[in-house]
This record gives structure tokens, sequence and C-alpha cells, in this order.
């Protein structure tokens, strides 16, 4: 696929293919499918297959204490599911794979660490998910990975509830959870309207925000560091770090792709390494 791509864009590159993970530093292909049929930009079942068997063989690599990081790009959904992928992405595959249940989904970027309740979930489905026992798993392991950090807790209806009037999820679920969180000693605090409590992470009132769901904790993101945030999967044994876009068929094979992300993507799984 690389000797594809460098053909077509005219980026001839010089790496060396090995069979098994090196000791030595320096950037190597390890080869997992012998070819790969595909058109660019189409999906197809042939990339889903080699999507899900890249992954599949990190998996193998971290679990055998060969590596200790995987950075990984976006697969296409789509495509892999063509292939017999059962979950909903990388997040979900990976903490089944380890035998890991509290695991998160965090975004970050040099402005903002946002932490996801809920990750791939229709808007409807949400509402179920969100109960103390699931925020207070989060709370803890935001917690865990950043010890005494200032957390500040989404609520999930407008104005946090109001006091009940657009919803008692707040009431109900996400302040008993935060209450509790407080006497094992984490600082978490809120629930706070979301449309506020970002600028207030901003200004560096709070060191993490806990958002209920996708779209939430992902738009401010987005805004203040798009091309320049890192996806962490928190409560893994091994580092995982991602790109914090999707797969951009549409501008496939025509050279203008962004590396940024990826490249951030690297660099804090190295420091997380270290």
């Amino acid at each position: 696929m690389l000797r594809f791509y460098g053909e077509l864009l005219n980026l001839p590159y010089k790496l060396p293919v090995v069979s098994e993970v090196l000791e030595e530093p320096g950037v190597y292909l390890k080869n997992v499918v012998p070819e790969v049929n595909f058109e660019v930009g189409r999906v197809s079942k042939s990339s889903g297959i080699a999507q899900f068997s890249f992954l599949k063989s990190a998996v193998e690599d971290a679990k055998s204490g060969e590596i200790g990081a995987i950075v990984t790009l976006p697969i296409n959904k789509e495509a892999i599911r063509l292939a017999g992928f059962p979950f909903p992405g990388h997040t979900e595959f990976l903490a089944h794979s380890f035998g890991v249940k509290n695991y998160a989904m965090m975004l970050a970027n040099e402005k903002l660490k946002v932490v996801l309740l809920t990750t791939h979930l229709p808007l409807k489905e949400v509402p179920e998910r969100v109960k103390k026992d699931a925020v207070l798993e989060k709370l803890v392991l935001i917690n865990r990975t950043f010890p005494g950090s200032r957390i500040a807790v989404c609520g999930l209806n407008p104005h946090a509830g109001e006091g009940g009037l657009f919803g008692r999820e707040e009431i109900e679920e996400i302040t008993p959870a935060i209450e509790e969180a407080k006497e094992w000693g984490i600082k978490a605090f809120g629930p706070y309207p979301a449309d506020t409590v970002f600028n207030r992470a901003l200004s560096k009132e709070f060191d993490v925000v806990l958002a209920m769901y996708h779209d939430q904790g992902l738009i401010p993101i987005k805004i203040t560091g798009f091309g320049r945030s890192v996806n962490v999967t928190l409560g893994l044994p091994i580092v995982r770090t991602s790109v914090d876009h999707g797969t951009a068929y549409d501008i496939a094979g025509k050279g203008t792709a962004d590396t940024g992300s990826f490249k951030e993507a690297v660099k804090m799984a190295l420091e997380l390494l270290r």
C-alpha cells in the first residue's frame, strides 16, 4: 500500500521490511497482509480486512511485550464492519482485547483535556448510560491517570437540568457520583452547563472536563485544536494514542491530507511511555 501511494504521489521512501519487532530504534515496516486489493477512496471489504489485520497484529505484539505503545490512524467504520469487526471503534476493541472494563476515551490538545463518559452511541441511547456508577468509574480513572487533577463534570441536559426542569439525570445520577468521588479525595466539581464549562477549563480553572457524550466533548476540542489534538485511551495496560480525525476518503490519493495530528499522537505516545 505504501509502495502504491508512493508511486501515485511521487513520494519515494526507503524503509526496511522486517518480520518481527526489532530492538534497535528506527522506522521500519512489518508486513501483515500480503496483498490488499482496493480502490482509492472507496469502501471495500478487502480494505476492511486489512485494517482489522493491522490492528490485531499490533495488539498481539503488545500482549507479548514486544511493544509498549500503539498509535492508530483512523479506521473506516463501514469497511471494517464488512470485514466482520463487531466493535464500534478502536477503543472498544482494545479494551476487549486487554480485558479492561473501566476505560475511557480522552481527547487532548495544548488547551484542553476532555474525557467522554459515552462514545459511539445514538444520541437517544445516551441518557440510559448516564448512571452514577458509570460517572464515578470515569472520575476514578481520570484521577488515577492524572492524580490530584481538578475535574469539571458536564451536565447532560441544557443548563445542567435547571434544577430538574429540563431533566433529572443531574440530580439523580451525576451529582451523587460527584459527591461520592469527593469523599474519596477526588477533586470533582459540577455538574456544570456544557455551554460554559469549557471556557472555564480554557481559563485553567479545571484540568480535565468529563463530558457526557461524543459531540459534547469533541466539538470544543476540535474548535480549539483541530488537526493538533490527540485521542488517548485511558485504562489500558499499554499506551494508546490516535488522531482526532476520520479517514477522509473524499481527499484520498490527492496528497492534501494534514499529518499534524498523527505527529502529535506519536509525540504524546513517546511522552506517556517516558
